[in-house]
């Protein structure tokens, strides 16, 4: 059988993110005949229990994996290269951490290796990987999905600048690298930071990086081997399939209806991260999460005089569910818009709408001076938790 060589750089300073490499492996062995080393690139933060299900993990399922530890191989490298680019510093995302610089000089340290798919963290591959490694490469060794996201909301600078055509720019959390033709490119690290600082560029970094050596001759995959999770919910794509899904951006949550939050539960309960203590923990966060939505909610409306706007097919239900008093007010939103903004010093509103309707009411409101939380809420967070809260439990579990 083939051997196939797979690679994630990983730097997990609260020890909670290598879990989610973990249900990547996972997804990958679940639906890969063949032979899989995993390549496993990290820092000091990889802690001896998280080491110790990775390989659990892997051995679980007869494959092999190899740690290096970046720290230690290239120490003064990093720090000759921190005290050359602190520029940087004040102005990275927040979670942006030494990782993101590993896969610029992965070819230095698998010199042994001559073909290689490198994997984000975040990624679950509901498919068999050995698709995308029989895929061909572009002439200069790398392949690579273009970036939806960017390409469709212009968010690169990059690309602003005209330094790379838009229609190539690529995502870089997925890649298919013939390693002999990638480790042509010398002192990728050096060179591609003095290309973000010549270009004043600080928002995609090593991916913008990849694309400046890499854009011209490489070859650009089917979207199909780097779905990106964000831009499937928001074109209303409920329908998971054999792909390779990108949850970047955090996009987890404790959802078993929807299908890309079932599908990450689904692989991510099968490694060892989903222990008793792990479900205690999800089970406390919860409650502690449902508990501080009641109190915002109890402060929100003590003394004051509910609104409700909702659906008229839900009046009822949420006449009794919010037990309204006889001189508290049920409108539609139809109703609402038609009888305009006229709140009294002890009325607020509570907003029961289909999220975009209520983005668009929220914009309008806030532009009278009306603010959220002070005369109005989205009542919707009482009855389920948003993204950014189940990927906050799931985190911190």
């Amino acid at each position: 059988m083939t051997m196939i060589h797979v690679c994630y750089a990983v730097s997990d300073k609260k020890g909670n993110y290598t879990k989610y490499v973990g249900a990547s492996l996972c997804s990958i062995f679940e639906n890969t005949k063949e032979w899989v080393t995993v390549h496993f690139l990290h820092d000091y933060t990889l802690s001896t229990d998280n080491r110790r299900l990775l390989m659990q993990l892997v051995r679980s399922y007869g494959q092999q994996i190899v740690f290096y530890d970046f720290e230690k191989l290239f120490k003064k490298r990093f720090e000759a290269f921190e005290e050359k680019n602190a520029w940087m510093k004040p102005n990275l995302k927040k979670g942006v951490s030494q990782a993101t610089w590993y896969r610029l000089v992965m070819g230095e340290v698998l010199p042994k290796v001559e073909r290689l798919i490198y994997l984000d963290g975040d990624i679950i591959v509901n498919m068999d990987i050995a698709e995308l490694w029989n895929e061909d490469t572009g002439e200069n060794g790398l392949a690579a999905v273009p970036d939806t996201v960017i390409q469709e909301g212009h968010y690169s600078l990059m690309v602003q600048k005209g330094l790379c055509k838009e229609e190539c720019y690529f995502n870089a959390g997925v890649l298919l690298l013939d390693m002999e033709k990638y480790r042509q490119q010398e002192q990728l690290l050096e060179r591609g930071a003095e290309f973000l600082k010549e270009n004043e560029l600080i928002d995609y970094l090593d991916q913008d990086v990849l694309n400046h050596f890499f854009n011209k001759d490489c070859r650009l995959l089917p979207e199909k081997y780097n779905t990106l999770v964000s831009w499937e919910l928001s074109q209303k794509r409920e329908n998971v399939g054999a792909c390779i899904y990108h949850y970047a951006g955090k996009c987890y949550a404790i959802d078993a209806v929807n299908n890309y939050h079932r599908l990450f539960l689904t692989y991510f309960t099968k490694t060892p991260w989903c222990n008793a203590d792990f479900l205690g923990n999800l089970a406390r966060n919860i409650h502690q999460t449902n508990r501080s939505l009641m109190l915002t909610y109890a402060n929100f409306i003590a003394g004051m005089h509910r609104i409700i706007i909702g659906e008229e097919t839900e009046k009822d239900t949420l006449t009794r569910m919010l037990m309204l008093k006889e001189n508290e007010k049920f409108y539609t939103l139809k109703d609402f818009n038609k009888k305009g903004l006229r709140l009294e010093p002890n009325e607020v509103i509570i907003f029961f709408i289909k999220q975009e309707e209520y983005e668009r009411v929220k914009k309008n409101l806030e532009a009278c001076g009306v603010m959220e939380g002070v005369h109005f809420l989205n009542g919707n967070i009482l009855l389920y938790r948003d993204g950014s809260q189940d990927a906050k439990i799931l985190r911190e579990s």
